[in-house]
């Protein structure tokens, strides 16, 4: 199941996407479209916290993408968390 997190607003200088986030999921999670596409990592989440920001490294530079909805896979989520516990 797809839960969305923000949408995609430009690519930076350095080639990444920077992501306006309606919530603020764990770091190095894959970030999809709602057609499952995959479009790269979020490696690091910047400004306030009441209007977060993300930067996701993408896997191609696509111009389609940019304010698309971006998801995440609640799957995902599960196995990160699982990850980490004892």
């Amino acid at each position: 199941m797809l839960r969305r997190i923000g949408y995609a607003l430009h690519y930076t200088n350095l080639k990444n996407l920077v992501v306006k986030l309606s919530q603020v999921p764990p770091l190095y999670i894959t970030i999809y479209t709602y057609t499952m596409k995959k479009v790269g990592t979020l490696y690091d989440v910047i400004g306030n916290v009441e209007e977060p920001y993300g930067l996701v490294k993408p896997v191609a530079m696509d111009s389609s993408i940019v304010g698309q909805a971006i998801y995440i896979n609640e799957a995902d989520v599960r196995k990160k968390r699982r990850r980490g516990e004892p």
